[in-house]
């Protein structure tokens, strides 16, 4: 396991690595998916944690007094991510859309999920900056590689959001941002 950081932050990105299929471990998850759906495990090219997992990690320790958490989310775990708010501990603020291109129908119910979430949380007051975005979602070209989020979301969370920062389950370093995760 990799040390978990101890330094305190105004800004947290967390891209958890949710555990599909029927192997929850918290009374949140409700799915409309039917028990049929859930009984396929999907594999992720990644190692997956259960909610649990992910809300009994120290995220709260590295939170300044006044700080902004960006989580990541699919509708799948909608439900989970604000476990996960409640758990840290967080005030929701807003809900932030990246939308995709459709590919065709794919995995998901009645509708093949061309979205994911990210949701801001905050501990403490905002932060003071001169800048302020027109939007909440951002139509914005997929990366190629599962589960990998557009850099321009980083860009935007920059603009907004106070250093230092980090990211949590990040993929590869970024220049003014601590990372901690198994692909750095």
């Amino acid at each position: 396991m990799i040390a978990f950081p101890t330094k305190k932050y105004k800004t947290v990105v967390c891209d958890p690595p949710w555990k599909y299929g029927r192997n929850w471990d918290t009374g949140s998850s409700k799915s409309c998916f039917s028990e049929k759906h859930n009984a396929v495990s999907v594999r992720m090219p990644y190692p997956e944690m259960t909610v649990g997992e992910i809300a009994s990690l120290p995220v709260p320790l590295l939170f300044d007094e006044n700080c902004d958490v960006y989580l990541w989310t699919t509708q799948h775990h909608i439900r989970d991510a604000f476990y996960l708010l409640d758990a840290w501990d967080l005030d929701y603020c807003q809900l932030l859309t990246w939308c995709k291109t459709p590919m065709g129908t794919g995995q998901g119910g009645l509708f093949t999920p061309t979205t994911e979430f990210c949701i801001l949380g905050r501990k403490g007051k905002m932060p003071l900056n001169k800048m302020r975005v027109d939007s909440t979602w951002w139509n914005l070209k997929r990366t190629g590689v599962h589960s990998k989020k557009p850099e321009q979301f980083q860009d935007i969370i920059e603009s907004v959001s106070d250093s230092p920062r980090i990211e949590l389950f990040a993929r590869r370093p970024r220049l003014g941002w601590d990372v901690w995760g198994d692909e750095v």
